[in-house]
Formats: C-alpha cells, sequence, structure tokens
C-alpha cells in the first residue's frame, strides 16, 4: 500500500544522497537496455530465455529498492529534545486509521526526535489495526518504564507471526501484503536504532506484540 509512511517520513533526500541515487541508477538503466539486446539472441532456448527473465526481474527489483533503501538510510533527527511519549501517540492515532485502545498512565518522557517517534509510531498503529480481523478486540499501546528504557508496547489480536526472529520479519520490501511496498518495519528499526533503542515482537497467543524500547528521559 503506498502510504505516506512507505516513503519514510515523505521527506526529500539530502542532496548528497540524491546524487548517489543517480548515479548508481545509470548502470541500472545501461543492464536494462542490454539485457533487451540479448533477449533477441536467446529466442527458442527456454532454458537461457528464463534465465533473462529471472535477471530482468530482479534488475526491476533492484531498481525499485534502491530509492527505498535511500529513503530510509536518509532518516536523520533534526531536533532531541525530551519528548511527551503520550502526545506522540495521540499524534500518531490521528493518522493511524482505526481503532486503537489507550492504556492508562503516567506515560513516561522519553528522550528524541518528535517527528520521527511519531513516523514509527504510526507504522506500529497501522501494522496492528490492519491485522485486526473484522469484529475483533482493538489493538492497545501502553508504554511502561523499565529501567534507562520507556517500552512502548502495541498488541493486536490479529492472525500473530510466523516467527519473532527481526531478521526474518525486518528486510527492505519484504511484505505478505498486498499493495505493500514493505517499508514500514525497516523505518521503525531504523528509528530505533537512532535512538540508541530497539524493537522486539512476540506471539503471546493470539496476535503480535510489538515493543519500541526508547531511552527514558531523566
Amino acid at each position: 500500500m503506498n502510504r505516506a509512511g512507505d516513503d519514510p517520513g515523505g521527506r526529500k533526500l539530502p542532496d548528497d544522497l540524491a546524487r548517489l541515487l543517480h548515479d548508481v541508477r545509470g548502470p541500472l538503466n545501461s543492464l536494462t537496455m542490454h539485457l533487451e539486446v540479448l533477449k533477441r539472441t536467446v529466442l527458442g532456448d527456454a532454458i537461457a530465455e528464463d534465465s533473462l527473465r529471472t535477471v530482468h526481474d530482479q534488475l526491476a527489483r533492484l531498481t525499485a529498492m534502491l530509492p527505498a533503501a535511500f529513503a530510509v538510510v536518509a532518516l536523520e533527527p533534526t531536533e532531541t529534545a525530551r519528548i511527551d511519549l503520550r502526545a506522540v501517540v495521540d499524534t500518531a492515532l490521528e493518522r493511524a486509521g482505526g481503532v486503537v485502545e489507550v492504556g492508562a498512565g503516567p506515560w513516561p518522557d522519553v528522550v528524541g526526535d518528535a517527528m520521527l517517534l511519531t513516523l514509527a509510531v504510526v507504522e506500529l498503529l497501522r501494522n496492528a489495526v490492519e491485522a485486526t480481523p473484522a469484529g475483533g478486540p482493538p489493538p492497545q499501546v501502553s508504554a511502561i518504564p523499565a529501567g534507562e528504557r520507556t517500552l512502548l508496547r502495541v498488541r493486536d489480536w490479529g492472525p500473530g507471526l510466523k516467527t519473532t526472529d527481526p531478521k526474518l520479519l525486518i528486510k527492505l520490501m519484504h511484505t505478505t501484503k498486498a499493495g505493500h511496498r514493505g517499508l514500514g518495519l525497516v523505518t521503525v528499526e531504523r528509528i530505533a536504532r537512532l535512538h540508541h533503542g530497539e524493537i522486539r515482537f512476540e506471539s503471546p497467543g493470539p496476535g503480535t506484540l510489538v515493543t519500541l524500547a526508547l531511552p527514558t528521559a531523566k
């Protein structure tokens, strides 16, 4: 689904990254053109035609992945400050769509960039809302202090996860949902790392629990 969150932050690439992306696209375009020429030389060779189709598909995939990867890498904090996490969640709820229950406070303050944290929470809430079956209980979002970290927890009662291994779940442009570009969790992980935090996945019976660990403000 081509959502605002699928173009992380909707931000223009910095000039240096934009130039690098332009430079990388040059060889890819050349490869694609020469591949079209090669196709005419293997007509009737089923194995060679199949291999060329695979090369063509992988080049198209790489061409789509590069700007997505650059957009995620371009995410950087613009201002780090003490943040009211509940206010971030309230803003994210307006953009996430659907019904989400908000846990009772008190909500700890965290340290970070409000725009990036809002983007991360929007992605987590959207995923939870989309995982919620019709007529099922709405997802919940809450936060609890855990020493020097605050744990933002998003819980849904959807179909759950086949794995909780982040290495298998967080892949660029990897998604099982039709129409999605597969940038949501990659974006959340990038934002978590920029805040010296992490993202965790659990399958607590039915549904999924995703935890975003962030530094607690002192």
